[in-house]
């Protein structure tokens, strides 16, 4: 039953493991680099808020400093959205779906360049538990290139996989700016999330592309899981990070 539960949890959030390994990765159906207003693979950004979010859409906006980036709040669970799903502070509900969408430069598209989900849990931390969620992160973005953990918080894991749509030098080359193992202070292993894009750059290196899946676990139980797919060599099209 556990798997069958964090099976649905997941699929809103991850492309289906048959997905993996032929087409883009997605996270709610969007994928890197699809511009704001052009069509990729013969889809529109709008059309898939319409046709394939709208039925989960609470709340969404486009802001435009200090880039262009989208704020989405979706519901989590089964039934379309009714009122009460949209009364006031949804927007900063814990039980909510929260989604941020960054575009590059309007020289560039403005395209996609991270795409970062954040959405409630509520499994168990124990080894069986976080065994079975990494399983089906892999199933979904690959084996990881990339685990870490930290000891004082049992439960949790970042895991970092390289997109492997890209050439396979491409591959490597990220691969090889990624240190191995990856370790992070505990200060950066907290802030993870809340990591700026310019120290994302140095610990996972400046043209960085891939899955990140952070899993938080509080009080034994596993309560969030937060999905990112970030390609730091666009990001560089709006943010100096430093090279």
């Amino acid at each position: 039953m556990l798997r069958i539960v964090l099976a649905i949890i997941l699929s809103c959030a991850l492309v289906s493991p048959a997905a993996a390994e032929t087409a883009r990765w997605r996270i709610n159906n969007i994928p890197l680099d699809m511009p704001l207003n052009d069509e990729l693979d013969g889809e529109f950004l709008e059309g898939i808020y319409q046709e394939k979010l709208m039925d989960r859409l609470i709340s969404s906006v486009l802001n435009e400093w200090p880039s262009y980036h989208i704020n989405s709040t979706l519901k989590v669970g089964k039934g379309k959205v009714t009122q009460k799903d949209s009364a006031p502070g949804a927007d900063t509900d814990p039980k909510n779906e929260q989604m941020e969408l960054y575009f590059s430069s309007a020289a560039d598209g403005h395209r996609i360049f991270w795409i970062r989900s954040r959405k409630p849990m509520n499994a168990p931390a124990d080894a069986e538990g976080t065994a079975k969620i990494m399983a089906l992160v892999e199933a979904s973005f690959g084996k990881p290139d990339r685990i870490v953990t930290e000891a004082e918080r049992p439960g949790d894991a970042i895991l970092i996989m390289v997109d492997p749509q890209l050439p396979a030098d491409e591959q490597q080359k990220i691969k090889a700016a990624l240190p191995d193992p990856l370790t992070l202070d505990h200060n950066d292993y907290m802030e993870f999330w809340s990591m700026d894009l310019q120290r994302r750059a140095k610990v996972l290196g400046p043209n960085f592309r891939g899955a990140i899946v952070e899993l938080i676990a509080f009080q034994g139980k596993l309560e969030s899981m937060q999905v990112e797919l970030l390609d730091l060599k666009r990001a560089q099209t709006v943010f100096n990070l430093g090279n």
